[in-house]
């Protein structure tokens, strides 16, 4: 899908559960005349190194069915590339370096949504096996134009109008700034973002193979950035399931709006901990 991307870490649903709050905003955004695409999916792979005083990064492998001839690769230091979907399988080779972590693997199911020049995603998250709801990820993409540092006041006033209960209002600046990611933040601030490393014959459109009206850099420079932004997400994700995992079990705590941390009495630990389970986390 061409055009610039704004993802955006879910922090709360105005105290409704994650499934209720997801399905509100589905709903105004369908009052708000939006249509219905269809479904997408999302996943990332996680891989380290077996030997931690090797140079070997540990790295990420991301696919997205926006994008089904491609995968993306993220390193722990913040290099990129993005490779052919076989790459998916020649990381399977490396098991002498590598080892994937199955437990981390994280899921996206979405639904997609187009509203006049804009696509909404709203995208649920699972991690390894389990069933629990780690997260929700909010995609809005601004589809009339590939340049990045142009969109960013577009894209902001879209979702602090559309999506007021995810995104502070335009009168609270300094709050409605932390819901964006530091990738977001970078590439409209400069107004340019790191050259692909791939060639034009390896994104495609899910609508079929023809070619985008935007100059090739411009678009391929757009797909990067909305990647990259989801593999920031998806690893504060991971972080706040480990943070949550290791904490004691006398006191507990609870990440909301604003990446504040508020500490709850011992006497509150297990109902938390089950509200928890069904809660969206919040981007740091």
């Amino acid at each position: 899908m061409s055009g610039v991307s704004c993802v955006l870490l879910v922090s709360s649903f105005d105290g409704k559960s994650g499934p209720q709050g997801l399905e509100g905003l589905m709903k105004k955004t369908e009052l708000l005349g939006a249509t219905r695409l269809g479904r997408m999916h999302v996943e990332s792979a996680i891989y380290f190194s077996n030997n931690p005083k090797s140079h070997c990064k540990n790295f990420q492998v991301l696919t997205n069915t926006e994008y089904p001839a491609s995968c993306f690769v993220f390193t722990d230091n913040g290099t990129a590339l993005v490779a052919d979907l076989a790459f998916r399988e020649f990381a399977g080779y490396l098991k002498a370096s590598y080892q994937r972590k199955k437990k981390l693997q994280v899921e996206g199911k979405g639904i997609k949504y187009k509203l006049g020049d804009f696509g909404i995603n709203f995208i649920t998250l699972f991690m390894g096996q389990s069933a629990t709801v780690k997260g929700y990820l909010i995609e809005v993409i601004f589809q009339a134009s590939c340049t990045i540092h142009l969109c960013g006041d577009i894209l902001r006033s879209f979702i602090t109008q559309v999506l007021p209960d995810v995104c502070p209002s335009a009168n609270e600046p300094n709050s409605a700034e932390n819901i964006f990611s530091q990738s977001f933040h970078r590439a409209v601030q400069t107004g340019t973002f790191e050259s692909p490393r791939w060639p034009l014959s390896q994104i495609y459109s899910p609508t079929g193979l023809t070619a985008s009206a935007e100059p090739p850099a411009l678009a391929h420079a757009c797909v990067r950035l909305a990647m990259n932004q989801f593999a920031e997400h998806i690893n504060t994700v991971r972080r706040l399931s480990k943070q949550s995992a290791s904490s004691t079990p006398v006191v507990t705590g609870s990440v909301v709006s604003g990446g504040q941390f508020v500490q709850n009495s011992p006497q509150t630990t297990s109902s938390n901990t089950s509200r928890q389970s069904s809660t969206p986390l919040t981007n740091v």
